[in-house]
C-alpha cells in the first residue's frame, strides 16, 4: 500500500479533503498526545489540548500546502497550546503580575474558545437527537464502544447502530453548518464529542 507523504496529506486537507485529515489524525495524535500528557500531566487535559491542534489544523487548512515540515509543525502547534494550557492553569492558580503578564498566543487561545463553542454546539444538537439516537451516539463517542458492543448492549442489530451512528452524525454536522457556516470533518465533530 503506498502511504502518502505529510505533505501529500497536508495538500489534500488543504483541498478539503476529509480522508486525508482523518489519515493524519492517526497517524499523528498517538505520537503527539505523549509529549503532551508529559507537559500537562492530565489525561483530559492532553485530550483536549489535541482536539484544539487538530480543530486548528484544519480551520487554517488554506495554508498547509505552503508547510514544509508537517510534522515538526504540528510538534511546535501541539507545544505551543500545551504551553498556553500550562499558563492558563498558573494564571488560575496565582493571580500574581508576573505571571499574569504571560499572556497566551492569542491564536491559540482562540483555537481553545472556539473549540469549548463548537461543543457548545454540539452538545445542543445531541440534545436534540431522538432518545435512543442519541444514546447510541454518546456509547460511541464517550464511552468508545464499537457499533458490536453497543448492538449487545442494546439488543439491536449492528446495522441499526449503523444507521443511527450515521444519521446522528449527519443531523450534528449539518446543525454546525448551520450555525457556524462551516463545514467540519466527521473525526472532528467526534473529538468534540468526547468531553461533552
Amino acid at each position: 500500500m503506498n502511504i502518502p507523504d505529510d505533505r501529500k496529506l497536508f495538500s489534500a486537507i488543504a483541498h478539503g479533503d476529509e480522508a486525508a485529515f482523518r489519515l493524519l489524525y492517526h497517524r499523528y495524535n498517538a505520537v503527539l498526545i505523549g509529549s503532551v500528557k508529559k507537559l500537562l500531566k492530565s489525561d483530559t487535559a492532553a485530550e483536549e489540548v489535541m482536539q484544539e491542534v487538530f480543530l486548528k489544523v484544519w480551520l487554517l487548512r488554506d495554508t498547509l500546502a505552503a508547510i514544509e515540515n508537517p510534522g515538526g509543525w504540528l510538534y511546535t502547534l501541539a507545544s505551543n497550546r500545551s504551553l498556553s494550557t500550562l499558563r492558563q492553569h498558573a494564571r488560575e492558580k496565582n493571580r500574581q503580575d508576573d505571571i499574569i503578564a504571560d499572556v497566551p498566543d492569542q491564536e491559540d487561545f482562540s483555537a481553545g474558545i472556539y473549540a469549548k463553542e463548537l461543543q457548545s454546539l454540539i452538545k445542543t444538537a445531541v440534545e436534540k437527537l431522538p432518545a435512543s439516537r442519541r444514546e447510541v451516539f454518546m456509547m460511541n463517542t464517550q464511552d468508545g464502544k464499537s457499533r458490536k458492543e453497543i448492538a449487545e448492549a442494546l439488543d439491536i442489530s449492528e446495522n441499526t447502530v449503523k444507521n443511527q451512528l450515521v444519521t446522528a452524525r449527519k443531523f450534528i454536522r449539518e446543525y454546525l453548518e448551520k450555525h457556524t457556516g462551516t463545514r467540519l470533518p466527521i473525526l472532528l465533530i467526534i473529538l468534540l464529542s468526547r468531553f461533552l
